[in-house]
């Protein structure tokens, strides 16, 4: 009896570990563009835990005011930016529309993004992401302007 329920718990627990290990192996698949899709997607909709899926342990983050390593401190980064600091919009403003266009070449993701398109005050901007066994290594804001502005 006793061997029957240890049998039980050992199948069960190689079950788990196996749909863990084909879960990571599924997201060590995804495309750059597939992590980038994913990654903007969890951003609009202000999904910190999700964001983070994407980033490697140990992924760099670099901005114009800010660089950031590692998840911690990309929770504290995102967490404060979604919530409106670091000159991001109130979260209690409006909800600014986005279009979005993500293209990948290689290992390299890209996020081109025009914020509130043709209207005053309208910002775009893009972004570029180093990705590799479905994690994002690097991002790094390449550039944000006026709409229409010439760069």
């Amino acid at each position: 009896m006793c061997q029957s329920a240890l049998a039980g718990i050992v199948l069960v627990m190689i079950a788990i570990v196996s749909t863990s290990a084909q879960d990571q192996s599924t997201l060590e698949l995804r495309t750059p563009e597939q992590v980038v899709a994913h990654h903007w997607a969890a951003f609009s909709n202000r999904d910190v835990e999700a964001v983070l899926s994407d980033y490697a342990d140990d992924a760099i983050f670099i901005a114009p005011k800010q660089t950031v390593q590692g998840k911690e401190a990309l929770r504290r980064m995102f967490q404060s930016f979604l919530a409106g600091g670091n000159g991001a919009a109130n979260s209690n403003a409006p909800t600014a529309v986005y279009e979005v266009k993500v293209t990948a070449d290689g290992d390299v993701g890209y996020e081109h993004w025009v914020s509130n398109p043709g209207k005053p005050g309208s910002m775009e901007g893009t972004d570029a992401f180093v990705v590799r066994h479905g994690k994002i290594l690097f991002h790094t804001v390449v550039s944000v302007h006026s709409a229409g502005a010439q760069q």
